[in-house]
């Protein structure tokens, strides 16, 4: 598993609670989480450990773990008070069999070489009738520098994500792809970027976008728009998006 920098995470530890994006993510979980009620919940790549801040307000009763291969990010993890994180790679889990009821790689499984042994991983600590939810960049063909400094090894698709469920016999209870809304405008970012007189652009994704979430107005309006579109998965699946989302279900 590819560690994140240092400078990417005191990014993401200072704006991950507000910045419209994570919002998003959480009304996802929020949405996966419906009528469930796990005891153990693994998130792979915790990171910051914000997501698992996040959980134990839903889930106050829940046995909450993470792992992470960065140091800094156990030490963001443990600053908010979470003592079940540990050092290990997402290809060899420190725990025994059929112990969890969810496991997530929330962006995570794009910095992984071998995914398909993290997700054999994560099936194999994982309880029978217990799901994993997957969050990850979609569209290969918008792999840009982006991509490159946030140390991603591809962006996927969603008969990518068919064939690990397929791989690791997994049902697939959900796909979809979703960040649609922004989707025309990043894409064209993303693309232009490629051209030496757009490189400048690439800084949307290096200052912009992460600075937005200090602009109160626009962080607010992008949110509500984002939180929207993510309500409306439970009539719709989209077509294209940014990201695919997906809850694999071990039989």
């Amino acid at each position: 598993m590819i560690r994140m920098s240092s400078e990417l995470l005191d990014k993401f530890n200072d704006i991950e609670k507000k910045h419209w994006w994570w919002e998003g993510r959480r009304e996802l979980l929020r949405y996966f989480f419906k009528r469930r009620k796990p005891k153990y919940i693994l998130d792979i790549g915790c990171g910051t450990g914000e997501t698992l801040s996040f959980l134990r307000g839903y889930y106050p009763k829940t046995k909450l773990y993470g792992v992470d291969t960065s140091s800094r990010a156990i030490s963001y993890s443990k600053v908010r008070g979470h003592k079940n994180i540990k050092n290990a790679s997402a290809t060899n889990l420190p725990f025994k069999n059929n112990f969890f009821d969810t496991v997530l790689f929330l962006d995570v499984l794009e910095h992984i070489k071998d995914d398909n042994k993290a997700i054999g991983e994560a099936r194999r600590v994982l309880k029978k009738g217990g799901i994993i939810i997957i969050t990850a960049p979609a569209l290969s063909f918008i792999w840009s520098e982006h991509d490159i400094k946030q140390g991603h090894k591809k962006r996927y698709t969603r008969r990518e994500i068919r064939k690990l469920a397929i791989d690791n016999q997994l049902e697939m209870s959900f796909i979809s792809y979703f960040n649609f809304i922004f989707s025309l405008p990043i894409i064209i970012i993303r693309l232009l970027s490629r051209l030496m007189v757009f490189r400048s652009f690439a800084n949307y994704d290096k200052e912009i976008n992460y600075n937005i979430a200090k602009v109160t107005a626009i962080n607010s309006i992008l949110k509500y728009l984002f939180v929207l579109e993510i309500k409306a998965l439970r009539f719709i699946k989209y077509p294209i998006g940014i990201s695919v989302s997906a809850v694999l279900k071990k039989q």
